[in-house]
């Protein structure tokens, strides 16, 4: 484990077989050079969809959502079996927010959970 807060985590890892970036920006550019020759960059980041750098072309796709495996990771999570990390849930007020990185209460770690409230 690599606290990327106190150091940059390209100087403390190399040669890695696949780096699967789901940040972008500085943070994808960074990530190349801790592939092994052949390695495989795969990046979801949003602003990789309209790049022109052909390696980063390579390596983003989009998730489409799988039915049968919402409900798997859904009964997953009904068992305890999975454990989700909660950065910070934040109303639906503030989903734009959380779009975008702006949040500022975040621990840095894990993900962000935007509430819908019933009868609203």
């Amino acid at each position: 484990m690599i606290d990327y807060r106190a150091v940059p985590f390209e100087e403390h890892v190399s040669g890695m077989d696949v780096v699967f970036d789901t940040v972008g920006g500085a943070t994808l550019r960074r990530s190349w050079g801790v592939l092994k020759p052949g390695g495989r960059m795969i990046t979801i980041a949003a602003e990789s969809e309209t790049t022109t750098d052909t390696r980063v072309k390579q390596a983003f796709f989009i998730v489409e959502p799988n039915h049968e495996q919402l409900i798997r990771i859904g009964d997953l999570l009904e068992s305890g079996a999975l454990h989700p990390v909660v950065d910070a849930v934040l109303p639906l007020t503030q989903a734009s927010a959380a779009y975008t990185g702006e949040v500022r209460e975040r621990r840095g770690r894990g993900k962000l959970v935007v509430t819908v409230a019933h009868g609203t």
